[in-house]
């Protein structure tokens, strides 16, 4: 008898324990819910991972959870569609006010990205000046262009920009080409991609001012020295840059956001093929 009411109450302790668990495991899975529904969508993941880490053996609600986390996901990819959505819409109107300021050039049967320009830098216009023009591909990348026309060659690789006391830098470039056309010495320096030390932004920023720029030519790995000093940019350049760099910061922020928009779009077709899959009990239990 004695041993009869010790497995009894073995029994009723167990039973207890086990629906103890379950009510436990069940308030988080509750609050999880209560989260989804007003869009606090981490809150309501911590406390399904809460019932998968305190409550290993809350089979079933642990299955609900993992239903209820890919509907949370679910909803997040979809906010951030929307929210890219919101702001493609907004560069792409950004980008249709301005695009009449510049000259498109794409050969398909050579170019795989087009550039845009702006007709009064074009090189066949200043063939007798030295300057500085710019141009942005179709993904936004800025490339500076360094220009010198003179009776000998300097050999220039990097410029420094100056407005007053302030000034920039930038690198050394090594696409460079140089050639002599009627006894005349032309050179093109290229800052390439948005890799100009800043120098696109800084014509940018100081538009209206006097931009003041110097060509020099690097004379070993820790010294280099000025060939061309402290020529002007005209207003012209200085607005052509400026209106360029406005285009590239455009078009890299619709490359950004369509690409995340896309990444979205992977991830929600991956958790909606996961909410299809009805072998999700074995996975509940191959985690234990």
């Amino acid at each position: 008898m004695r041993k009869s009411l010790i497995i009894l109450a073995v029994i009723t302790l167990a039973i207890s324990c086990k629906e103890n668990i379950e009510d436990k495991a069940a308030k988080h899975l509750d609050n999880a819910k209560e989260a989804f529904s007003t869009g606090n969508y981490n809150v309501a993941k911590q406390e399904i991972d809460s019932i998968r880490i305190l409550y290993p053996n809350a089979f079933e609600i642990r299955r609900q959870g993992i239903r209820l986390m890919q509907q949370v996901e679910e909803a997040e990819q979809l906010q951030v569609i929307e929210y890219e959505d919101g702001m493609i819409a907004e560069a792409t109107a950004a980008f249709e006010k301005i695009k009449a300021n510049f000259t498109f050039e794409k050969d398909e049967r050579y170019q795989d990205v087009g550039l845009f320009t702006i007709k009064s830098q074009a090189p066949n216009r200043n063939i007798d000046r030295t300057y500085i023009r710019g141009q942005v591909d179709e993904q936004g990348k800025m490339t500076l262009i360094s220009s010198y026309r003179g009776s000998s060659y300097i050999h220039h690789d990097w410029l420094k920009l100056s407005v007053g006391d302030n000034y920039v830098d930038t690198p050394v470039s090594y696409d460079r080409h140089e050639f002599k056309d009627l006894g005349v010495c032309y050179e093109r320096v290229s800052f390439i991609n948005g890799n100009d030390g800043g120098a696109a932004a800084f014509i940018s920023a100081n538009k209206d001012a006097d931009i003041l720029f110097t060509l020099y030519r690097q004379t070993g790995p820790d010294s280099s020295r000025p060939v061309y000093r402290n020529l002007k940019m005209t207003k012209d350049d200085r607005y052509a840059i400026a209106q360029l760099y406005e285009l590239s910061q455009i078009l890299l922020a619709l490359e950004e956001h369509n690409s995340l928009r896309a990444e979205a779009e992977r991830h929600l077709t991956f958790i909606r093929s996961k909410m299809k899959d009805e072998s999700i009990e074995n996975a509940v239990q191959e985690n234990n």
